[in-house]
Parts: structure tokens; C-alpha cells; sequence
């Protein structure tokens, strides 16, 4: 189900450095059934012609249409930290610099003045604390790119955290610590979740091969990992969570396999680390196109 219940229509917009994917999405209405159209496309000047191709192809206004933008790493970087549950926000900001800006290949890339972060208490006083920052130049290369489209954009963030499968796998993976391998193009991106919590996205040149192990992995699917669990000796330790016959049904092409199973997962997730606020008045839609460059952490802990 789409959450803004104004809107007809989803338009999610992979941004990926150099190229970009649309993704569109039309709710059944009456008795139609859901519409999908999907485009790849180089990230240029001609993007807002491609945003009204594909809109008038499926006979939506841009009016009635939301966008959700999808970042993959390393246009967006989310890791987990383990603190003490009785550090001052002035300590846990002191240590997210600290530990996570030394662990960065490239730390100057990152936008450490715009980041959110969410907290979870651990026991043994201890808090669970994961941070999601984006790359410096994602805010301003997407509003360049999308212009006035951007008024209508929802929801900016990891799209690696709708590979959460934990309410498919309920009995399986309840209360357990799992990863995720999503194979796109050459690369594999892997996301790891703690109870239904997305605690870390990263991807995988892995040598450009399919091959894990004693697994081969098919581009047209989306993986379980559970390699590092024990007692499972019968079981296979990663495991295909998407039947075919569901993907078939989408009658799309191969490479649009990856954006199509987030998107319709999170059609279903409310719980989301986002970028921009749900406020659908065009007013502040318009205010914060202004200020965009103007961002300020969200901190949680506050």
C-alpha cells in the first residue's frame, strides 16, 4: 500500500553516481491491478523528460505522483555502534566521528554536517546507536537533476533497508541477527539486520563473480545469508527468498529486478530512515527545496 494517501502513483528514482533507474509504480484502482514500468537512464539534463515519458505512458499526473529516491552505498554509508546507555549526546557524536569517520576510505566524501541517527537499547546498559550518512554531493547533485520534480520527492534514503524480510520469515528470524545479499550488475550489496533492524548497508566488488562459496548466485534474485549461524547443518546457508512465479508475473526486464523488489518491499514498511520530512503541503515541500544545503543532523537522543 502506498502511505500518502493522496498520491495515485510511486516514482522511485535510483540514483547510482552515473546512471540512474525510474521505477514507476501505479496502484490498482478499481478493478485494474498494479501498473510497473521501469527505465535506465544516464544521470543528465534530459531527466525531467524521461520523468514525463514514463508518467504519460502510464497516464498519471505529476501531480499525483510521489518520488522516492534510493541510495545505494557508497552514495550512502549506515553502520552500527555499540555505546555506553549513559553517554551525553555531545560523547556519541564525539565517538560517530571518531570511529566511523577513521573507518572511511574516503571520509571527505561524506556529509558529516547531515545525518540521522536511531537508537535502540541493547541491555546491560548499553544502547545500539546506527547512523546513516549520506555522500556530500548526493543533495545537491539529485535536486539538479530532478529541478522542479523535486517538490514531490518523499523520501530520500538507503533503499537497502526495505531488504528487511523479517515479517516474511517471522518464525526463522525473530529476535536473530541476519544479512542480506542483493546482487546488482557487477556488484553485491549486503545489508544486515538485528530484529528487524537495518544496522549496516556495504557493498561487494567480490571480483565481479557470482560465485559465494559453494553458492552461485543468479542476478535475478535477492539472498538470505545465514552462513554465520550454527545448528543449521540442514539447511541451506544462503537461501533464494523470492519465487519466481512473483517475479515472472512482473513481466519486466532482467536489470530491473533489484529496484523492483525494494520498491514493492517498501510498499509495506513504515519503519524508515528518510532525508526529508512526510509533510506533503507543497509549501514546505517548496521551503525545503530552498534549503536543502541547509540540513541539520536529526539526533535522536535530543
Amino acid at each position: 500500500m502506498i502511505h500518502v494517501q493522496k498520491s495515485k502513483a510511486r516514482l522511485f528514482f535510483t540514483y547510482l553516481k552515473d546512471k540512474t533507474e525510474l521505477f514507476l509504480y501505479v496502484k490498482p484502482h478499481g478493478t485494474s491491478g498494479s501498473e510497473m514500468t521501469y527505465r535506465r537512464a544516464p544521470g543528465d539534463a534530459a531527466m525531467n523528460l524521461r520523468i514525463q515519458a514514463i508518467l504519460d505512458q502510464a497516464k498519471v499526473l505529476n501531480a499525483d505522483t510521489e518520488i522516492w529516491i534510493l541510495l545505494y552505498p557508497p552514495e550512502i554509508y549506515t553502520t552500527t555502534m555499540y555505546i555506553p546507555s549513559h553517554a551525553s549526546n555531545n560523547e556519541v557524536r564525539a565517538l560517530i566521528h571518531e570511529q566511523i569517520f577513521s573507518t572511511l576510505s574516503y571520509p571527505i566524501k561524506y556529509d558529516w554536517e547531515n545525518y540521522r541517527i536511531t537508537v535502540h537499547e541493547n541491555g546491560h546498559n548499553e544502547n545500539m546507536v546506527t547512523v546513516t550518512i549520506l555522500g556530500r554531493d548526493v543533495l545537491p547533485r539529485i535536486q539538479e537533476l530532478l529541478e522542479d520534480n523535486y517538490d514531490r520527492v518523499r523520501f530520500i534514503g538507503d533503499g537497502l533497508q526495505f531488504l528487511n524480510i523479517e515479517s516474511t520469515f517471522f518464525q526463522q528470524l525473530r529476535g536473530q541477527t541476519y544479512k542480506m545479499i542483493l546482487p546488482y550488475d557487477e556488484m553485491y550489496y549486503t545489508a544486515a539486520f538485528r530484529s528487524g533492524l537495518h544496522v549496516e548497508s556495504s557493498v561487494l566488488t567480490h571480483a565481479c563473480s557470482s560465485s559465494f562459496g559453494e553458492y552461485k548466485l543468479n542476478q535475478q534474485q535477492v539472498y538470505l545469508d545465514i552462513r554465520t549461524k550454527k545448528k543449521l547443518m540442514h539447511q541451506p546457508k544462503i537461501q533464494p527468498v523470492v519465487p519466481k512465479l512473483e517475479w515472472q508475473k512482473a513481466h519486466l526486464t532482467s536489470a530491473a529486478f533489484p529496484t523492483w523488489f525494494i520498491a514493492r518491499n517498501s510498499l509495506n514498511q513504515s519503519q524508515k530512515v528518510n532525508f526529508v520530512g512526510q509533510n506533503t503541503d507543497p509549501d514546505e515541500a517548496n521551503g525545503r527545496k530552498r534549503s536543502m544545503k541547509k540540513f541539520e543532523a536529526i539526533h535522536l537522543l535530543d
